[in-house]
């Protein structure tokens, strides 16, 4: 419903009374107590507005927002949650679960048909007491937080009688649309609420023939066999032991800052040991080469070398460098053995680290509000996973995308020197061998290995602001300015491929209509798929300005500077 942009006609502050009465509506229909969560979006010291818009297919909604973030919106007069109130009151509706290779089909504004439900049985009580067109929200088998909310297509003993086929929930909202976007600069991504397990079956449920085994979480065991298991402990003694186990697995999990400067050291020299320029200082030597291939809040005065000197030294011991003291207090590195046993034994890793840029976007729960956001789907680190990502300074709960995945898993390969130079293939230590099965002989690839962590981590998704440009045939794209003439002898300045930068149009237009006093509008190309804006006046150089400014869009990207009206020398007084 709100897959493609929506205008916004009046966006109104309600009066204390207003915001009263529409937080008792909602709590009556949805039986919220007073403490309940969904009662904090309406607090006093909230700021509660009315908006009033109109979507793409010419439906009239009215939107409720707390602090600008949409927390209701009212259709056919039922008020309908929005996933951010989903995710504060999580047991608001009822949930219907689905995968998560479901959730890009809906937000391409697919329903959730029948077959996409992750059943919770075979009965006709596995699907509930429910009656056409109520509200269900939908989350997926690897988070139970809602990326969803809809109406249900049919009564639950319809849904039983569709044998598998149809459309379960109309979808009227999902995570990354419009309504979900609204206010760019409070947006934020689906919270972690932990996978759903799988629910067992019930005395009367006959699985059909040819369907696959129920799914048992083998974590958590069943009543009968945590009765027998506490039966065989002894008080006094296995407790204990336990703990200590505990105890010795956390000290494990710590990485140990002396093999990993070390790894860093080598890594360094394996990959840009013929590149650097000796002799080189020792004050400009780590700084510049060991220390961006260290992971992060990892310091050389954690080590117990504690000085840089200290720790180049001791690699002069081992015959890796030479180091010459020229003056007392200047040491200079002046040659490198290439050909040591560690260099050549050792497995180079690319670490690669984002930039400023990149890690404040990526800190920021919204999008940039000037550029077009894409759902990507993203990994967190789990229990299965803590201890590898552990090792590396990534929490349990980051989520990462399948590059950063990859990049880690090499990592850590490289860093334990689990890959055979000759044949290629990583012998999985423990820490793997949880993750990928095996046994200690078992042999596995380096994709191999990234496929079984990945399967193995969290799935979810986030809503992404599309930067950089998007090559064609291996060209880069390039925006086009010009003018003409309309009727009446009037100028009007055009735009071509913002699209290809990832320029949200109508945010940009907006810029230009408040920065240059002027209307715009979209014109189709003949011959092209895309759209032009169409600006009244010449206004070449203050566009020119705001996408070179505001956008950091290359100049060399951009022609048509050539059309800009001359500016009139101003009168010495």
């Amino acid at each position: 419903m709100f897959i493609k942009p929506f205008k916004v006609k009046s966006n109104i502050l309600v009066t204390g009374s207003e915001r009263k009465r529409l937080k008792q509506r909602a709590q009556s229909q949805f039986a919220a107590s007073e403490t309940s969560p969904m009662a904090e979006l309406f607090g006093n010291k909230c700021k509660v507005c009315v908006v009033k818009i109109v979507t793409y297919g010419e439906c009239q909604v009215t939107v409720y927002t707390s602090d600008k973030r949409p927390v209701f919106f009212e259709l056919d007069g039922k008020l309908i949650p929005t996933v951010y109130t989903l995710w504060a009151a999580p047991d608001m509706v009822p949930e219907f679960t689905t995968h998560p290779a479901v959730l890009p089909k809906l937000a391409n504004g697919a329903d959730l048909m029948i077959p996409g439900v992750v059943g919770r049985g075979t009965s006709m009580k596995s699907w509930g007491n429910y009656r056409k067109d109520d509200i269900v929200a939908v989350n997926l088998t690897s988070n139970r937080a809602a990326v969803g909310v809809g109406l249900l297509a049919h009564s639950s003993d319809d849904l039983y009688m569709c044998g598998g086929r149809g459309i379960a929930v109309r979808m009227m909202h999902v995570f990354g649309d419009k309504l979900w976007g609204m206010e760019p600069s409070v947006c934020q991504q689906v919270p972690l609420m932990g996978a759903i397990q799988a629910v067992p079956k019930l005395e009367d449920d006959f699985p059909p023939l040819g369907a696959p085994e129920p799914v048992v979480d083998k974590k958590k065991p069943m009543v009968n066999e945590v009765t027998e298991k506490l039966a065989e402990v002894d008080v006094n003694g296995d407790e204990v032991e336990e703990d200590d186990q505990d105890e010795e697995s956390e000290e494990e999990a710590q990485p140990d800052p002396d093999k990993l400067i070390r790894s860093a050291f080598l890594n360094a020299i394996k990959l840009q040991g013929k590149k650097i320029p000796l002799p080189i200082l020792t004050s400009t030597f780590y700084p510049q080469y060991v220390q961006p291939e260290l992971p992060e809040g990892i310091e050389m005065k954690r080590s117990s070398y504690k000085k840089v000197g200290t720790f180049l030294k001791e690699m002069a011991k081992d015959g890796v460098i030479q180091i010459k003291e020229e003056k007392k207090g200047i040491e200079k590195i002046v040659s490198i053995n290439l050909e040591h046993p560690d260099v050549v034994s050792f497995y180079p890793y690319k670490m690669k680290k984002p930039d400023d840029a990149e890690v404040s976007s990526a800190d920021q729960s919204a999008s940039t509000p000037l550029l077009l956001t894409k759902m990507v789907e993203m990994y967190a680190v789990n229990e299965v996973t803590e201890k590898l990502f552990g090792s590396l300074g990534v929490a349990v709960g980051k989520a990462l995308d399948e590059t950063q995945v990859r990049n880690y898993v090499k990592d850590y390969v490289g860093r334990n020197k689990l890959i055979d130079v000759q044949s290629k293939m990583v012998t999985p230590d423990e820490t793997l061998r949880q993750i990928c099965g095996g046994t200690e002989t078992t042999l596995y690839s380096v994709p191999e290995v990234i496929d079984h962590v990945l399967r193995n981590m969290t799935s979810t998704f986030e809503m992404r602001s599309q930067k950089g440009p998007v090559t064609k045939g291996g060209k880069r794209a390039i925006i086009h300015l010009t003018t003409a003439t309309r009727s009446g002898n009037k100028k009007v300045t055009l735009i071509s491929n913002l699209e290809d930068y990832g320029v949200n149009v109508a945010e940009f237009a907006k810029a230009v209509k408040l920065g240059a006093a002027a209307s715009t509008s979209m014109a189709e190309v003949p011959g092209t798929k895309g759209e032009q804006l169409l600006v009244q006046g010449n206004h070449i150089k203050f566009v020119y300005d705001l996408l070179t400014g505001t956008y950091q869009i290359p100049k060399a990207c951009i022609t048509g500077l050539e059309f800009a009206k001359e500016q009139k020398k101003k009168k010495k007084k």
